[in-house]
């Protein structure tokens, strides 16, 4: 059975919770992530997500210019060991209502797995199934 290592991204891309949010959002534009990592001093303490950023902004709730990352954070609430089933990960995305679940590997963060991970998995799965 796949395991949430062999599907998870494994480079870690964080910003500082100090950080303006529409600086934190251009870097995720360059890397092609739509999550990052909060990292204060060395550990990581929270997630910021494009979606999180977007909803507030589309409702006026801050200015991207001048609002911080700690601001609009979420906590990390839920992490999954790299060595759980997808089946687990896909309960733990849907049950936490969330898109990104950072990934451990004897309690350090190794990787993020998130949507787009889960959906690889199971076009690979149909593609081997089919006749």
């Amino acid at each position: 059975m796949n395991k949430v290592g062999d599907y998870m991204s494994t480079t870690l891309y964080s910003t500082s919770p100090d950080k303006f949010a529409h600086e934190a959002v251009d870097d995720m534009y360059k890397n092609k992530v739509s999550a990052l990592l909060v990292k204060d001093k060395d550990a990581y303490v929270g997630i910021f997500t494009k979606t999180d950023w977007m909803i507030l902004a589309l409702k006026g709730e801050c200015d991207p210019k001048s609002v911080k990352v700690s601001t609009l954070m979420t906590t990390i609430k839920s992490t999954i060991d790299k060595g759980e089933t997808i089946a687990r990960a896909s309960a733990l995305i849907e049950e936490r209502k969330v898109r990104h679940l950072p990934v451990t590997d004897n309690g350090t963060i190794v990787g993020m797995f998130s949507v787009k991970d889960m959906e690889k998995y199971y076009l690979d799965l149909h593609k081997q199934t089919e006749f």
